[in-house]
């Protein structure tokens, strides 16, 4: 529990008391460009053992429900949005000036609706809807084919859609499918597999599985505009490309043999429907029209193949899953942008499951995630790597079990959809 102090102050001290029973005192200072957020100086911490700790930390302070809301707009607007999606950042800088529509968003979505995904569910809501009514104002701007205002394009839109917004908000939860995360997620695979050749993939949270099927498309992988490899038949209807950063190029083959292909999901969408085709449509932001073309691509391929995606938690039921996998197959797990849906303590769990199968049979975890959420691979240091348009930085991680030895690795870095890579040196599994 956070206390703040006197307000006003330029320099705040916060105490709050962790379940080890320690207690903690840091300095914060207001954000520069939030006003709802606080962000950490160096400061020092005293645990009840008399230990100091410097570092910095987030801490993101509930002033008003309102404010809170139009500071994740701006913070999307200026982390993933800008210098990649013009039509979003516009909007989300838009919308966070906008307390009317603010108001109508924080009642629109469900209370149990993690803050932090709310700004991007309102953004697929209304993408969904306006894939439903093709004629109006918004959706032709979003086609590309009007250059008329999006806000009061939006505000219109809104205004006539509420009850269908609402609903979806209420009903539905982003589940990007983002098959640009196959580029990252090959080379890690030849790595993981090193030495096997039958590989059984499972994932957490595959949403339709395009990612599983990673195997099946043509990448293509560049540097400064240059073709430096190029990895799968060039006959696949998905064709990706990513472009490399470093002097380091990952391993691109052999890769091995994928015979099984599986996951679970507290939601798995068939990509056989139409409906739900059209909400993973919406989760691809407008104006990008190579993504949502490899994305409808790719789902005909998930289509003919028929992964086996079933409905669970994953705490729960991963491991079982593992544990199916025949002993002459090498089952190679994977996670991309899903453990942030897991507690602290959910991670930790798996984790520990996955340990106890790893002490008796050889296997790998693939993570393609925020790196606070994968607190066991070591962190990217992108102090000299980022720039306008890169969005959120994930970290491309691998964990391994051979022969009872456990191996964590950092892989590489790279930007959340998969349009470059930044490729480290791995320890060998």
């Amino acid at each position: 529990m956070l206390s703040p102090g006197a307000a006003g102050a330029t320099e705040t001290p916060f105490e709050f008391r962790l379940r080890n029973d320690h207690g903690y005192r840091l300095a914060v200072q207001p954000h520069a460009r939030c006003r709802a957020f606080v962000c950490g100086v160096p400061a020092f911490t005293t645990g009840a053992e008399g230990h100091d700790w410097g570092g910095s930390v987030v801490v993101v302070v509930a002033t008003d429900p309102i404010d809170e809301l139009a500071s994740l707009f701006l913070f999307l607007a200026e982390t993933d949005f800008a210098g990649y999606s013009p039509l979003y950042e516009n909007l989300a800088r838009s919308v966070a000036a906008d307390r009317e529509m603010l108001g109508f968003i924080a009642g629109a979505a469900s209370p149990n609706t993690r803050r932090g995904r709310i700004p991007v569910l309102f953004f697929a809501a209304v993408h969904d809807a306006t894939l439903a009514v093709p004629d109006s104002d918004l959706a032709v701007i979003y086609r590309g084919d009007s250059d008329g205002d999006p806000h009061e394009a939006l505000v219109r839109f809104v205004d006539e859609q509420q009850d269908l917004l609402t609903e979806t908000m209420r009903t539905r939860s982003v589940q990007t499918n983002e098959v640009g995360r196959s580029a990252v997620l090959l080379p890690a695979l030849v790595v993981a597999a090193a030495g096997r050749t039958s590989v059984a993939l499972v994932e957490v949270g595959p949403s339709a599985g395009v990612n599983l099927y990673l195997d099946r498309y043509h990448i293509t992988y560049e540097r400064d505009g240059a073709s430096l490899a190029e990895v799968g038949s060039p006959e696949s209807p998905v064709h990706l490309r990513c472009s490399l950063r470093g002097d380091a190029l990952p391993g691109l083959g052999p890769v091995p043999d994928v015979v099984t292909r599986s996951g679970i999901d507290l939601a798995p969408l068939d990509a056989t429907d139409p409906r739900q085709r059209r909400w993973l449509n919406a989760c691809i932001w407008p104006g990008q029209p190579q993504r949502t073309a490899a994305l409808n691509a790719a789902l005909d391929v998930v289509a003919d193949g028929g992964p086996d995606l079933v409905r669970g938690d994953a705490v729960a039921g991963l491991a079982p899953r593992v544990s199916l996998v025949a002993n002459d197959q090498f089952p190679v797990v994977v996670s991309t942008w899903a453990l942030a849906y897991l507690s602290a303590s959910e991670r930790e769990d798996l984790l520990s499951q996955l340990d106890a199968i790893g002490a008796q049979r050889d296997l790998a975890l693939i993570t393609f995630e925020e790196p606070r959420f994968t607190p066991w691979i070591p962190a990217p240091d992108p102090a000299d790597d980022q720039r306008e348009g890169d969005g959120t930085l994930t970290a491309l991680g691998l964990r391994t079990w051979r022969g009872g030895r456990v191996t964590s690795s950092l892989l590489g870095y790279a930007h959340p959809h998969g349009r470059w890579l930044r490729w480290l040196r791995p320890a060998v599994p």
